[in-house]
This record gives C-alpha cells, sequence and structure tokens, in this order.
C-alpha cells in the first residue's frame, strides 16, 4: 500500500491540472515578474530571455517536470510586448502552452534620475494551450470504461484563455501587481453552469527593498497570495539579500501550504542565473526529495543598445 501512495498521488494531480492553471508555478517570480504578471513585459525598459525549469517532488516517478522560455521587451515609449512557450508533464498528462503578453506603461510624479517616481502599467495575456492523455492511462486499475472526460483529453483538449494585470512600482522600491486570471474559461464555465465560484481568481505580489548602507546588502521582503479556481488558495512569505550590488542573491521563502523555500542566484553584466530548492512539510515528502528550480536568463538594457548604435556611429563618421 505504502508504495501505492506516490502513485495515486501523482495520478490526482496529473487529474487535477485538467483544469488548473500554472500561475505561480515558478518561484522566481520577484526576479522575473512576467512570470506572474503580463504588465511586466518591458517594465524595466530592457530586453530580456529566459529560460526556467522546475522538476518538482523529484524521486517519485513521472513526477511533474516544467520548462518556460519567454523573451519581453520595450517597444516604443510606452509599449511593451512580451511572448513564452511552456511544456509540462505530470504522470499522465501533457501541456503545450503559448501566450502572448502586451503591456501599455506609463509613469507621474516628480522624477527621480530622468525617471517618474510612480511607474505603472497596465497589461493582458492571452494564451492557448493542449492538454493530452498518455493513451497508457486506460491500463489504469482506475480507469472507468467510457469517461468521456478521459476520452476528450485522451484526443487531445485545446483551451484558450486571457487575463489582465496592473504592475508599479515607486521610486524603484516598492514594487507590486495584481493580476486576475483565467477571465476567458471562467465565464465559459458560468454560462455553462459548470461552476458555483462567486469570486475571481487573482494573484498578488508586493514587496519592498531596503539599502542597509553599512553592511551594503540589499534587503526584499514580499508576499505572494493567489487564488485560482481548482487550486488551493497558495501565500508565499520571501526574504532576500542582494549582495555586491545584487551579484550575489540568497533568500528563503515559507508557503502556507506546507514548504520552505532556499534561493541562491547571480545577476552579473545581464546574465542570471538562479536555482532554489523547496521542501515539503507534507507526509507526501518522505517519498521525494523535495522540488527543483532553475533559472537562466540575459538582460538587456534599451539604453545600452542606443548608446552602442550610438558609439559606433560616431565612429564611423570620424573615419
Amino acid at each position: 500500500m505504502k508504495k501505492m501512495l506516490p502513485t495515486l498521488a501523482l495520478f490526482l494531480v496529473a487529474l487535477g491540472s485538467l483544469t488548473a492553471q500554472d500561475e505561480a508555478v515558478f518561484n522566481h517570480y520577484v526576479q522575473n515578474p512576467i512570470i506572474l504578471n503580463p504588465a511586466a513585459a518591458g517594465f524595466l525598459d530592457e530586453y530580456t530571455v529566459q529560460l526556467n525549469a522546475r522538476a518538482a517532488w523529484s524521486g517519485f516517478e513521472d513526477s511533474p517536470k516544467t520548462v518556460a522560455a519567454r523573451i519581453s521587451g520595450p517597444i516604443g515609449t510606452n509599449f511593451g510586448i512580451g511572448a513564452g512557450v511552456f511544456s509540462e508533464k505530470a504522470a499522465g498528462i501533457q501541456r503545450l502552452k503559448g501566450q502572448i503578453d502586451v503591456a501599455f506603461r506609463f509613469g507621474f510624479g516628480k522624477e527621480v534620475k530622468g525617471v517618474p517616481a510612480f511607474q505603472a502599467a497596465f497589461g493582458f495575456f492571452t494564451e492557448f494551450q493542449r492538454l493530452t492523455l498518455n493513451a497508457d492511462i486506460v491500463s489504469n486499475p482506475r480507469y472507468e470504461p467510457g469517461d468521456q472526460t478521459i476520452a476528450n483529453y485522451l484526443n487531445g483538449k485545446n483551451e484558450f484563455d486571457a487575463g489582465i494585470g496592473i504592475y508599479a512600482s515607486y521610486l524603484g522600491n516598492t514594487f507590486g501587481g495584481v493580476t486576475i486570471n483565467n477571465l476567458v474559461a471562467n465565464r465559459l464555465n458560468d454560462i455553462s453552469g459548470s461552476t458555483t465560484d462567486e469570486g475571481f481568481n487573482f494573484t498578488f505580489l508586493i514587496g519592498h527593498r531596503f539599502r542597509i548602507e553599512d553592511l551594503n546588502v540589499n534587503l526584499t521582503p514580499s508576499v505572494m497570495l493567489r487564488d485560482v479556481q481548482d487550486a488551493p488558495f497558495m501565500m508565499d512569505f520571501n526574504i532576500q539579500a542582494g549582495f555586491l550590488n545584487d551579484q550575489f542573491i540568497a533568500g528563503l521563502s515559507y508557503r502556507n501550504l506546507g514548504g520552505l523555500g532556499m534561493l541562491l542566484g547571480t545577476k552579473v553584466n545581464g546574465l542570471q542565473l538562479y536555482y532554489s530548492y523547496d521542501l515539503g512539510f507534507s507526509k507526501l515528502q518522505s517519498y521525494s526529495n523535495g522540488s527543483h528550480e532553475f533559472t537562466v536568463g540575459y538582460s538587456i538594457g534599451r539604453k545600452s543598445i542606443q548608446d552602442s548604435r550610438n558609439k559606433k556611429a560616431l565612429e564611423a563618421n570620424r573615419r
């Protein structure tokens, strides 16, 4: 019976993920807020490419494995755009998703070093995903022949969704935003009468960066709240410390669902490398080696590109 528990748990997770979305599945959202919020696209006036990979419940056979690739950056003066692809395998489920993010940025208030004190952005995302069950699921002893839901996913089910977000910062130190998730899916469920959920689905993030001059350390506490349909309410408490102008980053996280996380990372000359390890407190942890997550990314500021072009043009004119 003990050997059957991990298999049963993963099977239940797989069935749940047929309808639950993947918001906040990655932990590195403080470093890369576009993971949570489409309004963060191009917000820092940087062009960014990043790859995220997460292996949850490592040690379980067919445990969830997730990979995402994203690119984002500013367009013109007030717009940002992003695009990403997302792949996940969990037990008998495979999910492939594409997403487009669009953001409108604006600022107001007294300028500090040429930048408005308060900056904000409104954004929206649209996504298309295909969910497929492995054909060998029918050999599972818990499978009931004739189950129409299972049959639909065996043939592959396409889903479209969209959402909106607001992201803002004050003096570059206080940051946060809210995303309203799954607007299309929730509306279709309301029309069909398949849900009685009276609330709305959201993901909320807020944090502040403190500078401790005596120690030459940046300290960043943050809180993330997530409440989406078909998934438990989630609350993360994070604390991160940046040393040597954030060239080295370390952090701890606590999740109300019963988990403790550790983060290590670096950001040097635009190159970003982050690793985190999560350890759960539930009984299932005795079957797992924890969860691992990696992020590799590269960012370059638009000003750096413009300065480089101006320098090359000046050198060409001198010749």
